[in-house]
C-alpha cells in the first residue's frame, strides 16, 4: 500500500465522508436553491474576502508546492484563490459544500480528520466566532501543521459587532428585501424544471422579520452580543490564537465595511484607509509554528501530492 492509500485509510478511519467528485446537477440546484442570495451581495461579498485575502497572504511567504488547508469554506470562493497560488489545497466546513470537492472534508475544526505535520498553511476567513471550542480547534490547527508552517486567521472586530447592531434596525429589512427578490427571480428561473428540482424555500414571516429587527440573533458561538463584543478585541483574539510552538508574525487590519452591504463595490481605497485608523472591520493575525512535539512523524515531502492524487485534483 503506497503512503497516498495509507493517508486515505487513516482518513476513511475517522469516519468522514470526503468529496472529490461533483454531484448531480439537480443536487447543485437544489443546494443552490435552498441558499438564496442577490447576485450584488455575493458578488460584494466575494470581493471583500479576495481583498482580504490578498492582504493576508502578503505576510505568508510559502511557494507554490505548499500543502494548504481552509478551514469552513463555505462556497468555496477562497478554496479557488488558494488554487492559484497552491498546487495542493484542502478544505473542511461542518455544513456547506463548496463546487468544486476535490480535497474536501465535510468536519468541524474542533476534530480534522488529516495526520499530524500534513500543512504548511492552515487559513480561515470569519470562522473562529463559530466554533464551538476554539482552544480545542486551534490545538487541531497546530496539530496537522508542519514546522516552519503559518496560520492565518482573518476574523471580525469590535467595529463589526457595533455596526450590525447599530445598523440592524434598517439594515436587517433591507435585506430581507433583497432575498426575497431573489428568491422571487430563482422561482421563475426554475419554474421550466419542475417541483423536484426546488426546494421547499423558508421565509420568515412578518413577527420574525419584526423581532430580528429590535432584537438581533448573536452572530458566533459567545453567550451574548457583550461576550461577543468584548471577545472581538485584538488581545481577546491573540490569546485564543497564540498556543505554544507558534510565532507571532503580524496583527493586520483589513478593510472597514457594513455587515450588510451598504455602498457596494464603492470607496474600497478609503475602507483600506480607515481600516488602518482605527476602523477595521475585520484583521488578521499570522503565526508561525517553531516548535513541534518529538513524538509527532514527519510525512514525508510529497504527502500533498500523493493525497491529492488518490482524492483528485485541486
Amino acid at each position: 500500500m503506497g503512503h497516498g492509500e495509507r493517508v486515505v485509510a487513516f482518513l476513511s478511519s475517522t469516519g468522514v465522508i470526503f468529496y472529490w467528485r461533483m454531484l448531480p446537477k439537480e443536487q447543485i440546484l437544489r443546494r443552490g436553491a435552498c441558499s438564496v442570495e442577490a447576485d450584488s451581495w455575493t458578488e460584494w461579498l466575494h470581493e471583500i474576502r479576495r481583498i482580504e485575502f490578498v492582504r493576508t497572504m502578503r505576510y505568508v511567504p510559502l511557494g507554490p508546492d505548499s500543502t494548504v488547508l481552509e478551514l469552513g469554506c463555505g462556497d468555496g470562493f477562497q478554496i479557488d484563490l488558494l488554487r492559484g497560488r497552491f498546487r495542493h489545497v484542502f478544505a473542511v466546513d461542518p455544513e456547506a459544500i463548496p463546487d468544486s470537492r476535490a480535497g474536501f472534508a465535510r468536519c468541524v475544526a474542533e476534530a480534522l480528520p488529516f495526520p499530524d505535520r500534513f500543512f504548511d498553511l492552515v487559513i480561515s476567513s470569519n470562522v473562529a466566532e463559530h466554533l464551538t471550542d476554539r482552544q480545542r480547534g486551534m490545538e487541531e490547527v497546530r496539530r496537522v501543521m508542519r514546522p516552519g508552517g503559518y496560520a492565518a486567521h482573518v476574523v471580525p472586530t469590535r467595529t463589526w459587532k457595533f455596526t450590525s447592531l447599530a445598523l440592524n434596525p434598517l439594515g436587517y429589512p433591507l435585506r430581507v428585501i433583497e432575498k426575497w427578490h431573489a428568491r422571487q427571480r430563482l422561482r421563475h428561473d426554475a419554474a421550466g424544471t419542475g417541483p423536484a428540482r426546488l426546494c421547499k424555500l423558508p421565509s420568515p414571516g412578518m413577527m420574525q422579520v419584526l423581532g430580528r429587527c429590535f432584537f438581533p440573533p448573536i452572530h458566533g458561538t459567545f453567550s451574548s452580543h457583550m461576550a461577543e463584543f468584548r471577545s472581538y478585541g485584538g488581545q481577546q483574539w491573540m490569546q485564543t490564537f497564540a498556543l505554544q510552538g507558534f510565532k507571532f508574525v503580524a496583527e493586520l487590519p483589513l478593510l472597514f465595511y457594513t455587515p450588510f452591504g451598504f455602498c457596494r463595490f464603492r470607496l474600497v481605497p478609503q475602507r483600506v484607509w480607515a481600516a488602518h485608523h482605527g476602523f477595521a472591520s475585520t484583521r488578521a493575525f499570522i503565526f508561525q509554528v517553531v516548535t513541534s512535539s518529538p513524538e509527532i512523524g514527519v510525512l514525508p515531502a510529497n504527502r500533498g501530492a500523493e493525497l491529492t492524487g488518490t482524492l483528485g485534483h485541486t
